[in-house]
């Protein structure tokens, strides 16, 4: 969304692309569900209760309804929202016109679960969160109609087309024009990629060259390349690392590669708990003059977040604290590298920031989203930036405590300076001193004149 929160009083219409007859509720839940968590399972519920046929901009509804309707807060339900926009689940549009700011939600088709599996990221977090009996489970699930038994020698006799059917030949070279014009109206819509913002800066052809001379299928590396370069970018995995987890992903039988193998490798391998004694931001750093505001201190963190994977840096805090990395962390982290908005040592500033600086037990969305949003709008992408940035922070928050602290004078009241009555001024022995008898009797006689009115 281009808001920064969810607007309740933004109006909103609800579309589906052409192939979202294909959704299924029952994939949705199965698989879908364990990686979006609660209120994103039920926003988009709502969401798709909204549809209506032939939608316009003009049937517009204030979002407020919304947020009636999945009973949650802004907050909530955007980091919702924003959960069915990566996972392909939903598509957002916005506008601003003479009425007001309106949204347009585009509901997406679910993947087969075959896709769904094949798919490097969404398995991955599915495998982390339900972890592997249950992992197993539902990849048994989804193949349970498929023949058991691999040692048949079946051939496939299936009729193709044009044995049954018969078509004009000049229809298959100059397409009707009727066909044209439905086309030009639905044109075919692509399912969004969830890799498409991983950056290649790992050395492939090495890994190639590693493995050259081993007992695997090559093509099913190139056929496996995305599902590589994600675990690289999320665990920082060297060429020689990774060709030693490929090695023990590889089928002994068949010689291919296994990818729900490799993953679980992957997880189990770098799913480690640092002992307390590893600490974070000792390594030695190199002097540099780059930013006189960068302390000595600083370059340490620096360098170090330099050398860390986001995971594993992550991994070396929780152990200093006895902690651990949880799935929900992973799936955070995983967000992060995938926008490639902030570079892996800005990502790892952040981690620290929040996890030793602020001192939180763990990573939350809303927070790290906040920051992170915050860094890019004040042109922050690196770790150098980063930290210059939370120096400026933390100096403009102690000018304000000390602004509280620091009572203020009312300048508006006036100091009054009245006159001081005549006795005031006189001698303490003089105000001491005894009345005379004729003093006496004429404050007698001012009495009884007194009473006599």
């Amino acid at each position: 969304m281009t808001a920064a929160a969810f607007d309740p009083q933004a109006g909103y219409v609800v579309t589906a692309s052409t192939a979202f007859i294909s959704f299924n509720d029952q994939t949705f839940a199965t698989f879908y569900q364990p990686i979006l968590g609660p209120v994103a399972f039920s926003f988009f519920y709502a969401l798709k209760a909204r549809l209506l046929p032939n939608p316009t901009i003009a049937n517009r509804t204030l979002q407020s309804d919304l947020l009636a309707q999945v009973n949650a807060g802004g907050r909530q339900v955007l980091e919702a929202l924003h959960r069915l926009e990566a996972v392909g689940l939903v598509q957002t549009y916005f506008q601003h016109d003479e009425i007001r700011d309106v949204y347009v939600y585009e509901l997406q088709p679910t993947l087969t679960p075959e896709k769904f599996l094949a798919d490097n990221l969404l398995s991955i977090l599915l495998l982390e969160e339900v972890g592997e009996d249950a992992f197993g489970r539902l990849t048994k699930q989804s193949r349970q109609y498929k023949l058991a038994s691999s040692n048949t020698s079946l051939t496939n006799v299936s009729h193709n087309f044009f044995e049954e059917f018969h078509i004009n030949s000049q229809s298959i070279t100059e397409t009707p024009q009727a066909i044209l014009t439905a086309r030009k109206q639905a044109p075919v819509e692509k399912q969004p990629q969830l890799t498409a913002g991983i950056s290649d800066d790992f050395d492939w052809s090495t890994l190639i060259h590693l493995l050259a001379n081993q007992p695997i299928v090559s093509a099913d590396l190139e056929n496996n390349r995305d599902l590589i370069l994600l675990e690289h970018q999320l665990y920082g995995i060297d060429a020689p690392t990774m060709k030693t987890l490929v090695l023990r992903s590889i089928d002994l039988q068949t010689n291919h590669f296994n990818p729900k193998k490799f993953k679980q490798i992957v997880a189990s391998t770098y799913n480690i708990v640092y002992s307390s004694t590893t600490k974070v931001a000792e390594k030695e750093a190199p002097v540099t003059n780059r930013n006189s505001e960068l302390t000595s201190k600083d370059q340490e963190l620096l360098a170090t977040a330099k050398d860390y994977s986001p995971v594993e840096f992550l991994q070396v805090l929780k152990g200093q604290t006895g902690g651990y990395v949880t799935s929900g962390e992973r799936h955070i982290l995983t967000g992060l590298v995938a926008q490639e908005k902030l570079t892996q040592d800005a990502i790892n500033i952040l981690t620290w920031y929040v996890i030793s600086d602020r001192g939180n037990s763990t990573l939350t969305a809303n927070f790290v989203d906040a920051i992170a949003n915050n860094w890019l709008q004040h042109g922050v992408i690196n770790g150098e930036q980063a930290i210059v940035q939370l120096k400026t922070f933390n100096k403009q928050s102690q000018e304000k405590k000390k602004e509280t602290k620091t009572p203020k004078k009312n300048k508006w009241r006036k100091t009054i300076k009245e006159p001081m009555p005549a006795w005031s001024k006189k001698d303490t022995s003089e105000l001491m001193k005894k009345a005379s008898s004729q003093e006496i009797a004429k404050l007698r006689e001012r009495i009884a004149n007194r009473k006599k009115k």
